[in-house]
């Protein structure tokens, strides 16, 4: 599979935190040796740009969409299992404490829904769409991102998964049910919490049946697959 298209005429852009992020959460794991190894494998221009990126600055998305792959293929299995655990370091730096405790007043689907109105505070391409199934199940289809490409849908899920968990929810599941990496118009996910997330859902219509490798990056936020600690 190809790792990255760009979907628009001028390149997608997303906040520099979350690059900051990246490089925070590979230093903590795997040490500044971690992150050289990382930056071995990136072009001249490419580590030039890196490490003039502030926080606050808005920066190439098919470039973040490559750093993090890169991150996987050198400290996960080359399946982006790793990146199911970076979208939950990023969700757990996101989240501050103070809307930690307000959203717990709320509930797991409120909390998603308001990660979707911050979505624009962090990337100037992509639209949500969030649909209540229920107390326990929320589905939310992600329309016209700017880059497509599999690695971010991975962080996504993570993210998301971790953003229900720190609010309060238990036993949360997030599908990607379908994927704009498989031809489908748009990404959509469906998160469950409690008795609920134990119902698997069905595969998309027309998909091919699971790969050892794919099975591997879909497991759990719980089964880290880095080759390092």
């Amino acid at each position: 599979m190809m790792p990255v298209m760009v979907t628009r005429d001028d390149v997608a852009k997303t906040k520099g935190v979350g690059f900051s992020n990246v490089k925070n959460f590979t230093v903590e794991r795997y040490g500044q040796d971690g992150w050289e190894q990382v930056l071995a494998r990136l072009t001249q221009s490419e580590r030039d740009e890196l490490a003039s990126i502030v926080a606050v600055g808005w920066y190439s998305l098919p470039f973040y969409a490559k750093l993090i792959r890169v991150i996987d293929q050198v400290h996960g299995y080359g399946d982006l299992g790793l990146l199911l655990q970076l979208g939950r370091y990023e969700a757990e730096k996101d989240l501050t404490t103070l809307h930690r405790m307000l959203l717990r007043l709320a509930s797991p689907a409120y909390a998603v829904e308001k990660t979707a109105e911050y979505w624009r505070r962090f990337h100037d391409t992509g639209t949500w769409t969030m649909t209540r199934e229920g107390d326990s199940q929320l589905r939310g289809s992600l329309e016209g991102w700017g880059c497509v490409d599999v690695a971010l849908c991975r962080e996504l899920q993570g993210y998301l998964t971790r953003s229900m968990e720190l609010v309060g929810a238990k036993n949360v599941v997030v599908d990607h049910v379908r994927c704009r990496t498989k031809g489908e118009p748009t990404c959509i996910f469906v998160g469950k919490w409690g008795r609920l997330a134990n119902a698997s859902l069905p595969p998309p219509p027309g998909s091919a049946p699971s790969s050892r490798a794919s099975a591997t990056s879909e497991a759990g936020a719980s089964s880290p697959s880095a080759k390092a600690r």
